[in-house]
């Protein structure tokens, strides 16, 4: 039976992701940027085209981007896989070609995917060893170019020279939408100004740290911005929820939510122009920090970095809830407390990485770093 990912832990956001949902326009249709399948990846995720579908339904969204996940044997098979997927989804599932730009034949293989149907390509630097810039790359994105279709960079840590890199292959290649995932976070300090600039240029929120989250809306023009999950290693819900937060916080509203939400990427698939639905907001809608609610983002964050590890967790957690004794009983206090306590059982009875206590951690700072926003 397939199986949405992070589907067991989803209940304790279930009621805010609902409440949140409430706010989108009518007709808002939800468009993942950023899904894997495979059964291979060495890390131990792993998912099927069903599961990606199950993921969506759970949460009640429509269609999503899809592409193979680490592949140590290579990627060519597991490309005919996402296509074959992709073909028989009703619409539903629209795939990438990985492509590891060291492998032998590796333009051939961008080709041949292309004529079968690929929508653009997937690279990733970090688990598939190559640096920026690189000339099989740059010959990657010239084929995306030439066919208005999207390259997806994974863009999460530890990749040097990324930005500058794809800031020169959008301006060489404008037919080409290229797409910096996890909120860009190698480069979001610096590269959002360029957002503005190069109509080509997007960044997707599959990511958790709700401070990176945050830079994202307020300094990227939202029709630039791509909702996405990071199925199986994210949840559609929690990702759904960490949008609709974030978003709200920084007044973005009306089109803006519906372009984030998948309007824009069935530009981006199109090969159309962005959609303009005004300017970054700018960090002043944020409005003044409170510096209890930061302790609890940092002692959540240092609680989910922990998790990840297979470390201990209960002291993190702890310190948190402690911050979230407020004299002015705050309701956003209240909810995380209640996620704290599931997680804190969780870790009691064992729970690991890929936990509730994982979920609730995550879950947590989200509301903690956006605890002005009234919707509960």
């Amino acid at each position: 039976m397939p199986t949405a990912p992070w589907s067991p832990y989803d209940e304790l956001l279930r009621p805010l992701y609902d409440a949140h949902a409430a706010a989108l326009p009518a007709g808002t249709v939800w468009c993942d940027a950023h899904t894997h399948i495979g059964h291979d990846d060495p890390d131990g995720f792993e998912a099927g085209p069903d599961d990606i579908i199950a993921g969506l339904d759970n949460a009640g969204q429509a269609r999503a981007l899809v592409f193979a996940a680490q592949e140590p044997a290579g990627y060519p098979p597991a490309n005919d896989r996402v296509l074959a997927a992709s073909a028989g989804s009703e619409g539903r599932l629209s795939g990438l070609a990985r492509i590891d730009p060291n492998a032998d034949g590796a333009l051939d293989e961008a080709r041949r995917c292309l004529e079968a149907g690929a929508r653009g390509f997937k690279l990733h630097p970090r688990s598939d060893g190559f640096a920026l810039p690189h000339p099989v790359v740059e010959a990657v994105v010239a084929l995306a170019g030439a066919e208005r279709h999207a390259v997806l960079f994974h863009a999460g840590r530890g990749i040097p020279q990324l930005g500058e890199s794809v800031l020169h292959m959008a301006r060489e290649h404008p037919g080409a939408r290229l797409i910096l995932a996890h909120a860009g976070i190698s480069d979001t300090g610096w590269i959002a100004p360029y957002a503005a600039e190069l109509p080509n240029l997007f960044f997707d929120t599959s990511w958790w740290q709700v401070s990176d989250l945050l830079a994202l809306y307020t300094t990227v023009p939202p029709g630039r911005i791509l909702y996405a999950s990071d199925m199986p290693y994210g949840s559609s819900l929690f990702q759904g929820l960490a949008f609709l937060r974030c978003a709200l916080l920084c007044a973005l509203d009306g089109d803006a939510l519906r372009a984030i939400a998948g309007a824009s990427l069935d530009r981006v698939l199109a090969g159309d122009e962005p959609l303009d639905v005004g300017p970054a907001p700018g960090a002043g809608q944020l409005g003044p920090r409170d510096v209890a609610f930061e302790r609890v983002v940092t002692h959540l964050g240092v609680a989910a970095n922990r998790s990840f590890d297979d470390q201990p967790v209960d002291e993190p957690l702890g310190l948190a809830a402690l911050a979230c004794r407020r004299a002015d009983a705050h309701p956003v206090a209240a909810r995380i407390l209640e996620l704290i306590d599931a997680g804190r059982a969780a870790a009691a009875n064992g729970g690991g990485t890929r936990d509730e206590a994982l979920y609730a951690a995550m879950g947590g700072q989200i509301l903690a770093g956006t605890y002005a926003l009234d919707v509960l």
